[in-house]
């Protein structure tokens, strides 16, 4: 009788340790928000330019395409066009109308942020913050009152910064690094853990509008989004505070351009197009004969011949972790629409293509090749990850 009830004991222990992590999983707080893939268009600089009450140095076409979310804040107001950016760490609103402290607005202090390409600062507040099913009762926030300098701070009305923890330190001025929107909502219980999923939606290669509705999930990723298993990679000691990892194999369709070894990337969804290193890029320019490197105001990369289009250029392939698995981007999804070529300014005896530099030895793998794939991002463990999409 003894030995019954100690193996009872055993086999009931057994289950729980098998059974609960699944229920756990199965039970995980997953809050979810809509993003957009959007150009801003001109009405845009000139909703700032009456705002600033002068002149400001942008173009008058529309802009490079955007991810965007919609931010609920202040004195019960809707910040539609915030960037949604993975290579920043923190939010800020304001840049087409001002924010307007509400009953949960308190006076933190100022914020200062620079980009690649621009400068954003103004008063800090803690206040409410609300991102589609994802709310936050006290989310340090940046009110700008002074943008200059560039498009994507010009062309967005804010910036919601979602790059690994303590990448915005300082910039909260007389603080060091603070929490994120998701670090936050796992500080007040919303999520258990500082995990978040994006998909986003392709462009009709035809209208150049998003196919369908793009999304972030906050506190994990959403399984019917994509198939297969997640190919989970440990971002880079030395970049720690961008979402740096290696690629392992590199071709443009048959032409080989790396061999299995280690190149630096990093995956920045605030970024439109697809950089790759200068010499790949010069090897894809000689192995499509009439292929250039031009650009406009917004845009600038490689363009084939006329007679080059998404059913005569070969994919692009990169392959990921430690068993190389092999990530497919077909030509549709690099070449630019052709609806949008005007917008951008760019005109119509080339193919154009959203690939351009990345710089020296490394790529830097923005939109255009994230709407090919789903992205998984653990703050905790420093890991991004990375599977393919179901149609």
């Amino acid at each position: 009788m003894v030995r019954s009830a100690g193996m009872l004991k055993l086999l009931c222990i057994t289950l729980l340790a098998t059974y609960l992590p699944l229920v756990f999983a199965e039970n995980a707080k997953i809050l979810r928000a809509t993003v957009e893939s959007t150009l801003v268009d001109a009405s845009t600089v000139a909703s700032i330019e009456k705002l600033a009450g002068k002149k400001v140095s942008a173009p008058n076409k529309n802009l490079p395409l955007k991810l965007l979310a919609s931010v609920e804040t202040g004195k019960n107001q809707t910040f539609t066009d915030v960037l949604v950016d993975t290579g920043s760490g923190i939010l800020w609103v304001g840049g087409q109308k001002r924010y307007k402290p509400g009953r949960f607005s308190k006076r933190l202090g100022d914020f200062a942020i620079s980009y690649a390409v621009g400068f954003a600062s103004g008063p800090a507040y803690t206040d409410r913050v609300k991102i589609g099913d994802a709310i936050v009762k006290s989310q340090i926030i940046g009110a700008a009152n002074h943008t200059e300098g560039n498009n994507i701070v010009l062309s967005v009305d804010g910036i919601l910064g979602l790059a690994p923890s303590g990448a915005n330190s300082g910039q909260i001025i007389g603080h060091e690094s603070t929490p994120n929107f998701v670090e936050s909502l796992v500080k007040e219980g919303s999520i258990d853990k500082p995990t978040f999923g994006i998909h986003i939606s392709p462009l009709n290669p035809k209208t150049g509008k998003a196919i369908s509705t793009g999304e972030i999930t906050f506190g994990g990723v959403d399984e019917d989004r994509f198939t297969g298993k997640i190919v989970w990679l440990p971002t880079n000691t030395l970049d720690s505070l961008r979402w740096a990892f290696n690629v392992t194999s590199f071709s443009f369709g048959t032409l080989k351009l790396m061999d299995p070894a280690a190149l630096t990337a990093r995956t920045d969804c605030g970024v439109s197009g697809i950089g790759v290193p200068f010499d790949f890029l010069y090897e894809i320019l000689a192995a499509v004969p009439g292929s250039t490197i031009t650009g406009s105001d917004d845009w600038f990369g490689l363009a084939f011949p006329p007679n080059q289009t998404a059913s005569t250029l070969p994919p692009l392939r990169l392959g990921l972790g430690e068993k190389n698995k092999i990530f497919e981007l077909p030509a549709s999804l690099y070449l630019i629409p052709k609806a949008l070529y005007a917008p951008l300014g760019l005109t119509k005896n080339l193919t154009y293509s959203w690939i351009g530099p990345g710089g020296s030895g490394s790529f830097m793998l923005g939109q255009q090749w994230l709407q090919g794939l789903y992205s998984a991002y653990d703050m905790e463990r420093r890991r991004i990850g990375f599977a393919l999409p179901k149609n």
